[in-house]
């Protein structure tokens, strides 16, 4: 069977952190979607020092599927810095993530990928947010109006999921540890360097069981510390933030 797009090569980073009841699920699941999907792929399964048997069920699944890379953190990293490790590991055309529990689901892999090689990033929006609570659409509310207001990329969704050519994903350094303002970093970087970054929408998949941290007092502080890092560093060197936009939008 040929896949949908045969030229394009796609490395997904996975971070996993005790989720032994997910994982082979998750990635058994991932590899048929993407062999319909692309030509050629690899998943980065990033074990972030899980206590459970989720290093032995990810070392099995890489003996047994050769398009599955694991590494093992020494040390936890949190998602943020699984997904800098990961990025920077990538090794092919086109970079994306997701998480075990599969917020994304690459059923909508296809559609995302349709504005490559015309697009340079494509920025995945939640069409809704099911299960997140007055509280923390505020504070997203006010995090993305922020992002528009300093950095001039009219997008309304900054921390799902996105595609990366890998040249525009390592165009500089990442300095942010806010996990919340990595993905937004990248985003903004690659903006102002010139590459076209677009969006596509999707359905957001609430996880079954468990609690985000993404709306705590220390992430909302950790993500606007590196949000006006960002901004002060782009100031000293307008150049970079007089580069042409050439932002659009797709579905």
């Amino acid at each position: 069977m040929s896949s949908l797009f045969p030229d394009l090569s796609l490395s997904v980073v996975l971070p996993a952190h005790n989720e032994e009841r997910l994982i082979e699920a998750t990635v058994r699941r991932y590899v048929c979607r993407l062999e319909e999907v692309v030509g050629r792929f690899e998943i980065l399964l990033i074990d972030d020092c899980s206590t459970d048997r989720t290093p032995q069920i990810a070392d099995a699944l890489a003996r047994e599927l050769p398009q599955v890379r694991v590494i093992h953190n020494p040390h936890n990293l949190r998602q943020g810095g699984c997904l800098k490790l990961g990025f920077g590991l990538a090794q092919y055309e086109l970079v994306t993530h997701n998480a075990a529990d599969c917020p994304f689901d690459f059923a909508d892999l296809a559609r995302v990928l349709a504005p490559f090689p015309n697009a340079d990033v494509v920025v995945v929006t939640r069409r809704t947010y099911p299960g997140v609570g007055i509280a923390r659409r505020f504070v997203s509310w006010g995090n993305r109006t922020l992002i528009r207001r300093l950095f001039g990329l009219d997008i309304t969704d900054y921390n799902f999921v996105q595609v990366y050519r890998r040249d525009a994903l390592l165009l500089a350094e990442c300095a942010s540890q806010a996990t919340a303002f990595i993905t937004v970093e990248h985003i903004v970087r690659a903006h102002h360097a010139g590459f076209r970054v677009v969006a596509v929408d999707a359905d957001y998949h609430r996880r079954a069981s468990g609690k985000s941290s993404s709306g705590t007092l220390r992430v909302v502080h950790e993500s606007l510390a590196d949000m006006l890092h960002l901004w002060f560093e782009l100031r000293r060197h307008p150049g970079a933030s007089l580069a042409p936009r050439r932002d659009g939008g797709a579905s």
